[in-house]
């Protein structure tokens, strides 16, 4: 996919560079890039991302998406929030996986890992084949995995979604932190 097609999502991205290169993959950690990679500068709480983007290129990327624009010779996508724009990014990438997954989402102090199992289980019985995002698994075409967080970033999950769908999956229940709420981890692309 060009950078240019998933720079029209990203609401008043300014291009840098050759908006016409093609991406041929999504990261945000730079221990994860690879060739054809687009890297997300994201400043966290204790590490900026932007101190990053030199080591991606490196390793591969052809693209930055950037609160700012940095001297590095790469396609660069200039955003106000670059956590903010990974949402509507990864899912433009992924194929807009949620827009056939009917997705559940839980959000709450208490109860969350229950709920999203006992709505899972009301959506297999009903016969719609329904996967699972939560604290202590998930499940993917039937299939159960490890997590590392309870909600994960944007990429990771509309990656996941993606594969619910290509396994077989209509549907997914699943926990939403509140933390991931309040730092742009969007479950779906149309929140």
């Amino acid at each position: 996919m060009r950078l240019e097609e998933l720079a029209a999502v990203a609401g008043g991205a300014r291009i840098v560079g050759d908006g016409s290169v093609e991406v041929a993959d999504l990261a945000y950690d730079s221990r994860r890039v690879g060739p054809g990679a687009l890297f997300f500068c994201v400043p966290g709480e204790k590490v900026d991302g932007h101190e990053f983007a030199e080591a991606a290129v490196k390793a591969g990327a052809v693209g930055l998406v950037a609160e700012r624009e940095l001297e590095l010779d790469v396609a660069q996508l200039v955003v106000d929030d670059a956590r903010a724009a990974m949402a509507p990014i990864a899912a433009r990438f992924f194929g807009d996986p949620t827009g056939e997954l009917r997705v559940v989402g839980v959000t709450g102090t208490n109860g969350k890992t229950t709920t999203a199992f006992l709505i899972r289980e009301i959506l297999e019985a009903a016969g719609m084949r329904c996967g699972l995002l939560g604290t202590v698994k998930q499940v993917i075409g039937g299939v159960e995995e490890e997590v590392e967080r309870t909600t994960p970033e944007a990429v990771d999950l509309q990656a996941t979604f993606r594969r619910m769908l290509d396994r077989g999956d209509r549907a997914c229940a699943m926990e939403v932190s509140s933390h991931a709420r309040s730092t742009s981890r969007s479950p779906c692309s149309r929140t």
